[in-house]
């Protein structure tokens, strides 16, 4: 989905006009009516901004993915799992304990430079999974937060003492 695209669904979800939303992020009506039907490229602060203004999770993972190109995991939009919480904590269940699975069934003890094709493939499978795994989370967590009128912007930040504890981060 294009960014434009994107924040015209987002402003609707919000029930915001052009002219409220244009107001919030001190900009004219006329540049979100361009960005809304991509005749103006979406910047980059901009989208920062409306990151900071606005504390939707769902709507800070697609925009993080446009600007990642493709780097962070997608919403979830396909017919084959209902954007729901439930579907969605199903899904990342099985999602997670595959990526488990492959990872008690795969070693890394080799070096990387020592690896055959065969055992380079095996890895690949493995982030494959991984892949999944963080796609459902990411949707999982996106969900609850906003269903449950959570920040998980918030959340998030409380979480990083407990990071830094463990030594995970510095």
């Amino acid at each position: 989905m294009k960014l434009g695209e994107l924040i015209k669904r987002f402003r609707d979800d919000e029930g915001l006009t052009q002219k409220d939303f244009a107001e919030e992020m001190h900009v004219s009506s006329s540049l979100i009516a361009l960005i809304e039907t991509n005749k103006r490229a979406v910047q980059e602060d901009f989208a920062q901004r409306t990151l900071k203004q606005y504390d939707d999770p769902v709507y800070a993972m697609e925009v993080i993915r446009e600007f990642s190109d493709g780097y962070t995991a997608p919403r979830l939009n396909g017919n084959a799992v209902e954007w729901h919480r439930l579907a969605l904590e199903e899904l990342a269940i099985t999602e997670v304990q595959e990526a488990v699975k492959i990872l008690n069934d795969v070693s890394f003890v080799k070096k990387p430079d020592e690896t055959e094709l065969e055992e380079l493939d095996r890895i690949e499978n493995v982030i494959a999974e991984l892949l999944d795994a963080e796609l459902a989370v990411t949707n999982l967590k996106a969900i609850l937060a906003k269903e449950y009128h959570l920040s998980l912007k918030t959340i998030s930040k409380k979480r990083i003492p407990y990071w830094k504890s463990q030594g995970w981060i510095s």
